[in-house]
């Protein structure tokens, strides 16, 4: 399968003309699935018809549209700038597919992290070797049908194991997921001396300075933690709010909490029962918890808010990843900057502020994959900016124009034409060497 995949790379795909072909196929049978991927979506995860539209099926809709308009342009062949050592010749930049592409995606948001890279490689003119999370066995089993117009290029891993995929040799490697299966991906990148993609996570802090809108202020960081409940790579982890204003923030946080995330309908399920007890454990630990009524046949937790959180808390230890909300107040920046960098390199970094020089000082003290300034969570949806993790948050990055990049080996390709620079050639004399010191000396 993977040789054939390979051939189709190095033949079909070559022409981007082809692979804009494939794309409108497949963004045609996307459009002809789109009642029954949002049923899947609801019947695996729990989301809502709203939820799941707008975070999944929208994204890979706007991405699919993206590269059918630009494949074309991307994938042109451009001329470096001028260069005084190689005129009066030309270097020409060309972009060459890497072959088979594994990518590997979770179960949080199951088609959209599928979808999104696969479209990605096939605009570069890779073909892909695609495993979807077995905790989702309703879109695993229709994506064979959205997939079909391009089973061609695209393999969907239905039988074999993870281990037993990691065996193969494949020419790039893209995983979305855990830290540690992650480091195992990056590891079998290396002992093949392959280019790897990884997009993790970690715990992404919010930071809310005393002069904002508060109300307007709860009402995103609601949007952001209890989309999915809290199931999300970029959501926001844990709140860090100056300290005069914290109770005011937190009776607005509530109050959006009452009035838009208490119809258990609309909740996502929290993904597997050993998740689902830990969060139970944590919330029965604590004296400061508001929030966090649970059903145990469903598997859903209402949001949760822990009031008078610390950094040293067992819960700030690692990325919580459900509706969990710890709030820690601060009085001192600098303190607790120096709390955020002690920690993982987070994926998202939220800050509220009308301060513009706090806000920059705040965003230049910490290394972080990417985020907002007075939002949450927004950056990873305009697909003309670059999404990926930094440090322990992940490696590389993707969509749109990015992601054509990521999944492109750029070529330098000197040309030489009739007229060539005499000056790389013998005899060496003083009048050649003379004239390079005057322009480059």
């Amino acid at each position: 399968m993977i040789d054939k995949l390979r051939e189709k790379s190095q033949t079909v795909l070559l022409k981007p003309s082809i692979r804009v072909l494939y794309l409108r196929k497949l963004r045609d049978s996307v459009k002809n699935h789109r009642k029954e991927i949002i049923s899947a979506l609801k019947e695996d995860i729990g989301k809502s018809e709203y939820e799941g539209f707008m975070t999944e099926f929208a994204t890979v809709m706007q991405e699919l549209n993206f590269f059918i308009n630009n494949t074309l342009k991307l994938a042109r062949t451009k001329n470096a700038s001028f260069d005084l050592l190689t005129f009066p010749n030309k270097t020409e930049i060309r972009n060459r597919a890497f072959g088979v592409c594994l990518i590997i995606s979770p179960w949080n948001y199951p088609f959209n992290l599928s979808m999104i890279p696969v479209i990605d490689a096939i605009s570069a003119g890779n073909s892909v070797y695609l495993m979807m999370s077995r905790k989702n066995p309703k879109i695993r089993e229709l994506m064979k049908d959205v997939l079909k117009p391009v089973e061609d290029i695209v393999h969907l891993e239905n039988d074999r194991s993870y281990e037993e995929v990691l065996e193969e040799k494949f020419d790039f490697y893209f995983f979305t997921g855990s830290k540690n299966r992650g480091q195992a991906v990056y590891k079998k990148a290396a002992e093949n001396l392959k280019p790897c993609v990884l997009e993790l996570g970690g715990k992404s802090p919010c930071i809310v300075d005393k002069d904002v809108d508060l109300k307007d202020v709860a009402k995103k960081i609601c949007w952001a933690k209890f989309t999915n409940s809290g199931q999300t790579c970029v959501a926001v982890d844990y709140l860090v709010v100056e300290e005069s204003i914290k109770d005011r923030l937190l009776h607005y946080i509530l109050k959006e909490i009452d009035e838009n995330y208490s119809d258990i309908s609309e909740m996502s399920r929290i993904k597997t029962r050993e998740k689902y007890d830990e969060f139970r454990k944590i919330m029965m630990d604590r004296t400061d918890r508001i929030g966090g009524k649970y059903y145990d046949d469903e598997m859903i937790i209402e949001p949760c808010v822990f009031t008078d959180a610390t950094f040293n808390d067992e819960i700030m230890k690692d990325e919580i990843f459900g509706p969990l909300l710890p709030v820690i107040s601060y009085t001192d920046i600098d303190a607790m900057l120096m709390h955020i960098r002690r920690m993982d390199n987070p994926l998202a970094f939220y800050v509220f502020t009308k301060d513009k020089k706090l806000c920059d000082y705040i965003t230049n003290s910490v290394g972080f994959g990417g985020g907002c300034i007075n939002d949450c969570m927004m950056h990873i949806s305009n697909n003309k900016a670059p999404f990926g993790g930094f440090g322990n948050s992940g490696l590389g990055h993707y969509h749109g124009k990015w992601g054509f990049d990521t999944f492109s080996h750029k070529q330098s390709v000197y040309v030489s034409r009739k007229v060539d620079n005499p000056f790389r050639f013998k005899p060496f004399t003083s009048k050649k060497l003379d004239l390079m010191k005057k322009f480059l000396g």
